[in-house]
């Protein structure tokens, strides 16, 4: 299953290359979580850094990829996630958006043999308050692994904002509850920054 998933998120990334010339718009982005302990929110979990990317098309079809490093707190542990999706995006009013999204990924750590791959299904509500402003008003993502022994049932949920700086680039800020197998997990805040070209 290992070399499947490496070999679809290849495709995926092919794909979105050769995609380039057909785009509307692409964009690149970079973005800062921490994970707060969900007792005491004043105690860190862990730090996630991640690299993103996407493709979104005239008929509001995207292809998105992304790598997230995670540090976790107050130890030497380290994960990884390399995922690929393709998604939609359905324009309901012109200050109104629905986007959902499916994927694959792969998550490893440092122990040899602790890989393994993961689906994810997100769906997204935005409201336009203003030309600068966006609320993202809610956000689900579903993600477990293929195979339940790995452990890795980890749905979350966010709400947040983005602030366009001009017609290019923005910012975004979001708070979010993170679950773990059934049973809540961490509460984390983000902040992110996003290149259009």
């Amino acid at each position: 299953m290992k070399h499947v998933t490496a070999g679809m998120l290849v495709a995926a990334a092919i794909l979105v290359v050769a995609s380039d010339a057909a785009a509307e718009s692409g964009s690149i982005g970079v973005g800062i979580t921490s994970d707060r302990d969900l007792g005491n929110f004043g105690d860190p979990k862990d730090m996630k850094y991640e690299l993103n990317g996407a493709y979104t098309f005239d008929n509001g079809l995207i292809f998105g990829g992304s790598f997230q490093y995670t540090d976790t707190t107050f130890s030497d542990q380290t994960s990884q996630n390399l995922e690929a999706t393709i998604g939609y995006r359905m324009l309901l009013d012109p200050g109104f958006s629905v986007t959902g999204s499916a994927g694959i990924g792969e998550h490893w750590r440092q122990k040899p043999g602790t890989d393994f791959p993961y689906y994810v299904l997100r769906i997204a509500a935005d409201f336009k308050l203003s030309q600068a402003i966006t609320w993202n008003a809610i956000s689900y993502r579903f993600r477990d692994s293929f195979d339940r022994n790995d452990n890795y049932n980890t749905p979350q949920i966010a709400t947040g904002l983005t602030f366009n700086l001009d017609t290019q680039s923005s910012i975004s800020a979001k708070v979010m509850r993170n679950w773990k197998d059934g049973e809540p997990s961490s509460t984390g805040v983000s902040l992110g920054f996003r290149q259009r070209f």
